[in-house]
């Protein structure tokens, strides 16, 4: 379980559960020893009232005044009974009928409580204590059945846990209420990091609770810190790139001036400087690629691809080519805009460069992002392109024409758990460069 919520509400709901049924316990056993103490109380008045219609003739013969008996003693089965033991007698209540109860060694002081099944099986409590009566010694026993006490104390139970059960779920519902209030903060905080992922925003608001501002205020730190590093690495390839063009350069055209060294000397001496130069631009180029880090700007394919068009048809003034967009509604792309023109700008460069008349660029965006660049060229052999794809494969010996773009592109397609594939196309007939990058990166 990795909801926090849910690990709360599980929680509260473990601990309200168990204090409600530690209420429901502690309620139903005093209520049983409050009802218990109160039929007690009761049958101590009634055998108060026994002692007092208790007596004694000339022959200390035991002796008992109806007329102080309450009626409920005289009923069959009623529910009350005594039974009083002086010496070898014993007078039982008409209640008894033709039956009896268990008497319990009376107690030494007070009162002794004692429990039984009595006539009709019913339930009976019993109170016992021995009495001295014109200095006579009397043990007087009543019994009280408990079955309405008991049928009123499970309507009490059945009633009590209901509300309960009533009162936890309204509890439950307000907590998770609260806990769903309590955690907004959280959810904020989860767009805007994906808000912060594409670029949309810069940095996390500081709006929060106290518990989550220094969580903020560590990641905004993080991202700003990224940035900073991502734009001075930029900065200082660029100055690299810059100083190490400088002296290829001069190589080059000592090379092409120097009329000493041979023609198949200069021929070698020229590639190696290309080589150089080739390697490191693409280097340059990999190492500057944002990747899925993703802290600079997003690409915008609707303002970005009409300026990378714009450029690119500046590069090559004498070509006349026709160029059809094909894009799906609602494009949101959460590439990086410098390692996105970087992509393109190599695609469509080689697709300028073999196309005849048109170029076809569709942009399709589902589960995944779908890039199609195709051309009326003459195009170059498929299977040649696909092995600067294999590892091993140097760039002084890839297609010409096509080798350092395509593997500038290639890495950086590889960065973002891409893929490139090439083929024929079949609506122009020309060259096919096919484009596929996950939407959500893992």
């Amino acid at each position: 379980m990795k909801s926090i919520q849910k690990r709360l509400a599980s929680g509260l709901l473990i601990s309200l559960v168990i204090v409600f049924l530690l209420l429901w316990l502690i309620v139903s056993h005093n209520i049983q020893n409050l009802s218990e103490e109160y039929i007690s109380s009761r049958i101590k008045h009634d055998i108060e009232t026994l002692i007092t219609a208790i007596s004694f003739d000339k022959n200390n013969n035991i002796l008992v005044n109806d007329k102080y008996i309450n009626s409920i003693y005289k009923r069959p089965f009623s529910g009350h009974y005594y039974i009083i033991q002086y010496h070898q007698t014993s007078i039982r209540s008409r209640s008894l009928w033709d039956q009896t109860m268990k008497i319990p060694a009376p107690p030494d002081t007070g009162y002794k409580k004692s429990y039984q099944t009595g006539p009709e099986k019913q339930p009976l409590i019993i109170l016992t204590g021995d009495f001295v009566k014109q200095k006579q010694p009397v043990t007087i026993s009543i019994g009280e059945d408990l079955t309405p006490v008991t049928k009123s104390i499970e309507q009490f139970k059945n009633y009590f846990s209901i509300v309960a059960a009533t009162i936890l779920f309204c509890l439950l519902l307000i907590q998770v209420i609260i806990l769903k209030r309590g955690l907004q903060p959280l959810k904020k905080i989860r767009t805007e990091l994906s808000q912060l992922e594409k670029g949309d925003i810069t940095n996390l608001s500081s709006d929060v609770p106290d518990e989550l501002e220094t969580i903020v205020n560590e990641i905004n730190h993080l991202s700003h810190a990224l940035n900073k590093r991502i734009k001075r690495s930029r900065d200082a390839l660029s100055d690299l790139s810059h100083a190490i063009k400088k002296p290829l350069t001069v190589l080059q055209q000592f090379n092409n001036q120097n009329e000493v060294l041979s023609n198949e000397d200069k021929n070698t001496l020229g590639t190696q400087i290309e080589s150089i130069h080739q390697i490191t631009d693409r280097i340059l180029k990999r190492a500057r690629v944002a990747g899925k880090s993703q802290t600079g700007k997003r690409f915008n394919i609707n303002e970005d691809l009409s300026i990378l068009l714009k450029t690119i048809r500046m590069m090559y003034p004498d070509k006349d080519i026709d160029t059809e967009v094909k894009l799906m509604d609602n494009l949101k792309i959460n590439i990086d805009r410098e390692d996105m023109l970087e992509l393109l700008g190599n695609l469509l460069e080689n697709a300028w460069k073999w196309a005849s008349q048109k170029i076809i660029i569709t942009v399709i965006q589902n589960q995944q992002l779908h890039i199609v660049i195709e051309d009326d060229g003459s195009g170059q052999d498929v299977e040649s392109l696909n092995q600067l794809m294999n590892r091993g494969v140097r760039l002084d010996e890839s297609v010409s024409g096509y080798g350092f773009g395509l593997a500038i592109s290639s890495d950086i397609i590889k960065d973002y758990q891409g893929s490139l594939t090439f083929s024929r196309s079949e609506t122009l007939g020309g060259f096919k460069v096919e484009i596929t990058i996950p939407t959500i990166l893992k």
